[in-house]
């Protein structure tokens, strides 16, 4: 198979392909639902354009594909293919490059994950001035080993999930100062878990928030994070 052919097969739509249930691949994941209205998170949502929900599903096919990477072992034909395909794609958006406040990525805080693939998809449930509640299903492209979830995405995730609730309800911008994570328990891949964040307190620029990760009934993981807020001449 040449890269031509290779790219011409390639176009078939990601959801059409036949995905493997077998939980501990973490891929084939469900179509999440839509964001709720909760006024500590809604309050990020920044104005968005029409291209914003097809850039979101781009996200999440994105996601798969990370996933499906991960979990393949593919010949060297099809390694030569993806490679060739990537280049492609980079030389494409390379010229695209704007400054980081214009960019996309990251920056569509009415879905979940922002529209990132840094860390998992988390998924609001509910939300209130000073807790949140959702899931998170940590995908293949998270292992650690052994059908462990790799002990540094956790605290992505609390970070992601601690300074988005630090940062709501027109709360002044902060940024993390410290975040301790205690793993209580092996966090498996390609299950739904549990999240709960919560503030503790605020003192003057310091605010505390702390959050728990749960397969179950069954804790795997703890966080605490400091955030402080920014002084205005601070970026």
């Amino acid at each position: 198979m040449t890269s031509q052919d290779y790219v011409q097969d390639a176009v078939v739509p990601i959801s059409t392909v036949i995905r493997d249930d077998d939980a501990s691949l973490g891929i084939g994941m469900p179509e999440l639902d839509p964001v709720p209205v909760a006024a500590s998170w809604a309050s990020l949502v920044k104005p968005g354009d029409e291209n914003d929900t097809v850039y979101g599903d781009m996200i999440s096919r994105l996601r798969d594909f990370l996933d499906y990477v991960t979990a393949a072992r593919p010949d060297a034909d099809t390694v030569t293919a993806l490679r060739d395909d990537l280049e492609r794609w980079g030389q494409r958006l390379a010229p695209m490059a704007v400054p980081e406040r214009d960019q996309v990525f990251g920056h569509l805080r009415d879905q979940h994950g922002r529209g990132q693939t840094m860390s998992p998809a988390f998924v609001v449930k509910e939300a209130d001035r000073d807790n949140v509640w959702g899931t998170v299903r940590f995908g293949r492209y998270f292992l650690g080993g052994n059908g462990a979830v790799h002990g540094g995405a956790i605290p992505l995730l609390f970070d992601e999930v601690l300074g988005r609730l630090a940062n709501s309800a027109g709360r002044p911008h902060a940024r993390t100062a410290y975040l301790h994570t205690d793993f209580r328990s092996v966090t498996p891949i390609g299950t739904e878990l549990t999240v709960h964040g919560w503030f503790v307190s605020e003192e003057g620029r310091k605010r505390i928030v702390r959050a728990e990760l749960r397969d179950g009934a069954v804790v795997c993981a703890e966080a605490e994070g400091l955030f402080v807020q920014l002084n205005p001449d601070q970026p």
